[in-house]
């Protein structure tokens, strides 16, 4: 064929390697085209950086999202809950918590707070770790729930600390769950500013009734915002001068924990 358009060269040259890849490399190309800075992406986006066609994308995009290994919002998907229950099984994954467990313990002895550890998982915060004890009241939430962003300390706290365009994904979840929940985007942007610059961020029965939340980033070696550590309680707030300074120091620890195990 001669005389071929560039375009139609590169159209040629694409598709033999498009034919002759497997379902499953074709697939596992589309969840890795996100990484630390493209969290988010269109079905074009994903479509370009895994080298595939927009109709190949869509449809096996479609099947990932059944499966849970992807969500979308909007025009835009995100990874999904299916691929973070099966990273729990890897050994830094499943360790994490773990090596959280002392520091928290150390948490709830200081303050005799319900102590919490959130990851992020989507557009929620997960609660991967939860620490009470008998004299601290029935605890607000079971280990697996998901929390909105804009309604729990935790969620404030990755979106003042985590990726950029975390703060927009939360503006796009404003749910009322109570009412003193913040549904107002320009009071939820002041409440994320608020919490970068003071290190921590506070609910006061946003995400339920009578529930206060204090909580703080955890921030990997490399400055990754990877978690966030608080506590609860019930009918009135904690303290935020005696208690953010314990979970700081909590916080710190675990994050050096986590960066040398993962070293090794």
């Amino acid at each position: 064929m001669a005389n071929a358009t560039p375009r139609q060269a590169r159209t040629q040259s694409a598709q033999p390697s498009a034919r002759g890849q497997s379902v499953t490399s074709r697939a596992l190309a589309l969840l890795g085209a996100f990484d630390s800075e493209h969290p988010r992406l269109t079905l074009s986006e994903m479509s370009r950086r895994a080298g595939l066609p927009v109709a190949t994308a869509h449809r096996l995009i479609a099947e990932l999202q059944d499966w849970g290994a992807l969500h979308r919002s909007g025009q835009e998907y995100f990874i999904g809950h299916r691929l973070w229950q099966l990273g729990l099984l890897a050994p830094t994954h499943q360790n994490f918590a773990e090596l959280a467990a002392p520091y928290m313990q150390d948490v709830l002895f200081v303050t005799q707070n319900v102590v919490n550890l959130f990851i992020l998982d989507g557009h929620q915060v997960l609660l991967l770790e939860r620490i009470s004890g008998t004299r601290v009241g029935a605890p607000f939430r079971r280990v697996g729930d998901h929390l909105p962003l804009h309604a729990s300390a935790a969620g404030k706290v990755m979106m003042a600390f985590g990726e950029h365009e975390l703060l927009e994904v939360g503006l796009e979840h404003l749910n009322r769950l109570t009412d003193q929940t913040i549904t107002s985007p320009s009071k939820l942007r002041t409440e994320v500013s608020r919490a970068r610059e003071n290190g921590y961020a506070t609910t006061h029965g946003e995400a339920g009734s009578h529930n206060y939340g204090i909580a703080v980033p955890v921030m990997s070696l490399t400055g990754r915002c990877v978690a966030a550590l608080g506590v609860v309680t019930l009918e009135r707030p904690a303290s935020v001068g005696a208690v953010v300074p314990v979970l700081r120091i909590a916080a710190r620890s675990i994050a050096r924990r986590i960066g040398t195990s993962m070293a090794n």
